[in-house]
């Protein structure tokens, strides 16, 4: 049985402040979790919840899975299925007055082979069926008229001059299904183990991506082990995405027509990312404490305001078992 508790403290990244006008903010999400597993002969069952909630948002989440142990534990196939459900509002209004509603149904397959003493190799499959409302509650994207060009990455200056007074909400899908394949490798060699990971994913918005993680931990002595990671990962857009939405208006400047479908999350365009970082462990087999850290370069291939993100990721964690 595992239980934790995450407080998050979020604060408005200053791209969308720029972009959006947005007054800059600071808000606390607390994530409570619980989780356990009991294994009966080769069969192993598990069971996990969990739940986020800030000032305007509420999610819920639950998964069960099986795992069974096979040829005497060098084969063991994994079923697993999981249901979320989120809520989300703004701040000062009621959720009976205004709330986006997505419910989340998750399925995973997986195999874990033990190909030799020293490798295991584990592919796996994922389907995901999203439900519901996935607009974002305080995005409005700006407008122009047809035939208008908008270089990558303009500034809000030189987006102003060509944009038109009217601002749309976001309006996507009620229905999202996503896909995914992977691959993981692990090799022990020496004091060191290479772990590489392939993952492959679409989705029916025509969203495209591959993602490539390498991680070698290395064991300096037995009680200090040091490792480099590094990730690539690179994505086409939805199949609706543009850089300026454009619509026609009358002489007074109201809106006429306008696309049907329309996103402005910068995480549904193009892009490409990578990912280099370090970290260690200090300890025993019954307690340590890991420090690791991440530097995230982004690049946005088609987007409004910002072509370039880098970003800065670490963590602290200390480990102990109790017998």
């Amino acid at each position: 049985v595992g239980a934790g508790f995450l407080v998050d403290v979020v604060t408005a990244a200053s791209a969308d402040v720029v972009a959006t006008a947005s007054p800059k903010w600071t808000d606390v999400r607390y994530v409570p979790t619980l989780d356990g597993k009991f294994k009966v002969d080769d069969v192993t069952v598990s069971l996990g919840g969990g739940a986020s909630i800030e000032n305007d948002y509420i999610a819920g989440s639950g998964s069960i899975g099986m795992a069974i142990d096979l040829s005497q534990k060098t084969i063991t196939p994994s079923f697993s299925y999981g249901f979320g459900y989120d809520i989300a509002g703004r701040v000062g209004t009621p959720y009976s007055v205004y709330a986006l509603h997505l419910q989340r149904h998750a399925l995973t397959a997986a195999v874990s082979f033990v190909v030799n003493k020293s490798t295991i190799f584990v592919p796996s499959v994922s389907a995901v069926l999203e439900l519901g409302d996935q607009e974002k509650p305080y995005r409005y994207l700006p407008t122009v008229l047809p035939g208008t060009e908008i270089p990558n990455g303009a500034s809000k200056d030189e987006v102003d001059l060509l944009r038109t007074s009217v601002r749309l909400a976001e309006n996507s899908p009620d229905v999202r299904q996503r896909y995914a394949a992977a691959g993981l490798l692990a090799h022990r060699f020496g004091q060191a183990t290479l772990r590489l990971e392939e993952r492959l994913y679409g989705d029916s918005w025509f969203l495209l991506a591959s993602t490539t993680d390498f991680l070698l931990p290395i064991d300096a002595t037995t009680e200090f082990r040091i490792w480099p990671h590094a990730r690539f990962h690179v994505q086409k857009g939805v199949s609706f995405w543009n850089r300026a939405y454009e619509i026609t208006t009358d002489p007074a400047g109201n809106l006429l027509t306008g696309p049907q479908l329309r996103v402005g999350d910068r995480e549904l365009g193009p892009l490409i990312a990578a990912t280099l970082g370090v970290g260690f462990r200090a300890g025993s087999d019954t307690f340590g404490v890991s420090i690791a850290t991440d530097a995230i370069y982004t690049r946005f291939l088609d987007q409004l305001f910002i072509q370039d993100r880098i970003a800065g990721f670490g963590g602290v964690t200390l480990d102990a078992k109790v017998e």
